[in-house]
């Protein structure tokens, strides 16, 4: 008998073109953050603090993201969350001043980021895939990589040609007459609302198990209470802060970390775009070889690839070949492009369960206080040194920190494994 289509793949090509708007997003700030320093003449810092805004109001949105996904499910989260993005770009469309932007898109486009960020798309893909979790949000990541490619050279030739005001309005209607039909028409929370298991099985799992004569493994329905009290939820916060710090120090400053070493604007954005090209092909990677290898020995590699490219970074200067710009490219490109899948992995790993959406959005607060702190601290380390050095330096630390919290769980988690088991 021929199986049915898996529906699981609508979802999966969702949640990929929903992580291309929302990377190309978050990615063309840093092209707008040029533009708006040149028409309102403000600092570095007070330019970035238009990020930092927006990614605390992202970070204490989460958890309600995550409760809304638990009850309400995607097919009503998703499509306010374009909405929302949509009109946070109209309205930043007309602003004049930094309040204007703070609320129109460090208030509203934030909100509709959260709803379609992080939190429900890896706790969606959570219930949809669970033998090859981690290939399967690595697929969805390719959408991130798209984004930064085609969104943010994009942005800048929209920006150069017809003003920033403009392209905010156009990025606007991109998002509400595409985004949200789609997902208003096609998202679904859970196999079963479609008569199909995870994964595309014909049976479920626990009788999958049973026929082939194996002991399913022992899962926990996982509440918030008991994930607050546990060792792995606090090193994955730590891990998310570690890593939105150096992950938002890059995005809100890498174009114009290239225009201070001597670059144009567009080839500045086409390098920028170039990290996202790389990183299409380099998520799926990391998330078939942490299925493969271990979520801990995937990112510890995945950290040094990253540590040599922000070295590249840092070594850059006027004079710099143009060999060691594509080099440091390549480098950061490949080994930044494991976050997003170990993440999502390792807390879909550990927290499964009924919570699961709820469990995400506390754990993306740190997220987004540490995306909050590295927009804003490069800038003011820039302000104070004259300098991208000390940020990218910054950086290469908290990638550091992010693969140690990464290394803990894993362990703790296995540990626990071998307890149930026995």
């Amino acid at each position: 008998m021929r199986r049915r289509f898996f529906y699981g793949y609508v979802i999966l090509g969702l949640c990929f073109a929903n992580m291309t708007v929302m990377r190309g997003v978050n990615g063309a700030f840093g092209v707008y953050y040029l533009a708006l320093l040149e028409e309102f003449g403000w600092s570095r810092s007070d330019g970035a603090s238009i990020a930092s805004i927006n990614f605390i109001v992202y970070a204490f949105a989460a958890p309600v993201v995550g409760l809304t996904f638990d009850r309400l499910g995607p097919r009503l989260l998703m499509p306010l969350g374009a909405a929302l993005v949509g009109i946070g770009f109209l309205l930043s469309s007309f602003s004049t001043s930094l309040v204007h932007l703070y609320f129109s898109y460090g208030v509203v486009t934030a909100l509709g980021q959260g709803a379609l960020g992080f939190v429900g798309h890896n706790a969606l893909i959570s219930f949809w895939f669970v033998r090859q979790r981690a290939t399967a949000i690595g697929i969805a990541s390719m959408g991130q990589g798209l984004g930064a490619l085609v969104m943010v050279p994009a942005t800048q030739i929209l920006i150069s040609s017809f003003g920033w005001r403009w392209t905010y309005i156009a990025t606007g209607s991109l998002l509400l007459l595409v985004l949200v039909p789609l997902n208003a028409f096609f998202q679904r929370r859970t196999p079963a609302d479609v008569g199909q298991f995870p994964d595309g099985a014909a049976e479920p799992a626990a009788q999958a198990a049973a026929s082939r004569g194996t002991r399913r493994p022992a899962t926990r329905d996982w509440t918030l209470g008991e994930a607050l009290r546990s060792l792995p939820f606090w090193c994955i916060a730590f891990g998310h802060l570690a890593l939105g710090t150096a992950l938002f120090m890059i995005n809100t400053h890498a174009i114009a970390h290239f225009v201070a070493v001597g670059y144009e604007k567009l080839v500045a954005s086409f390098y920028f775009g170039l990290i996202g090209f790389i990183r299409i092909g380099a998520t799926i990677l990391w998330g078939s070889v942490s299925d493969r290898l271990g979520r801990s020995v995937a990112y510890s590699i995945a950290v040094f690839v990253t540590g040599m490219g922000l070295v590249g970074m840092i070594a850059m200067t006027f004079d710099a070949p143009l060999w060691l710009v594509y080099l440091t490219i390549a480098l950061y490109g490949v080994g930044h492009s494991a976050g997003n899948p170990t993440y999502g992995a390792v807390i879909g790993d550990i927290f499964a369960g009924r919570k699961i959406g709820l469990i995400f959005g506390f754990l993306e607060i740190s997220f987004g206080l540490g995306s909050a702190f590295g927009s804003w601290i490069g800038g003011y380390l820039f302000d104070t040194t004259g300098s991208y050095a000390w940020p990218f330096a910054l950086c290469l630390l908290c990638f550091i920190m992010s693969g140690v919290a990464i290394h803990t769980c894993t362990r703790w988690h296995t540990m626990n494994k071998l307890i149930m088991d026995n």
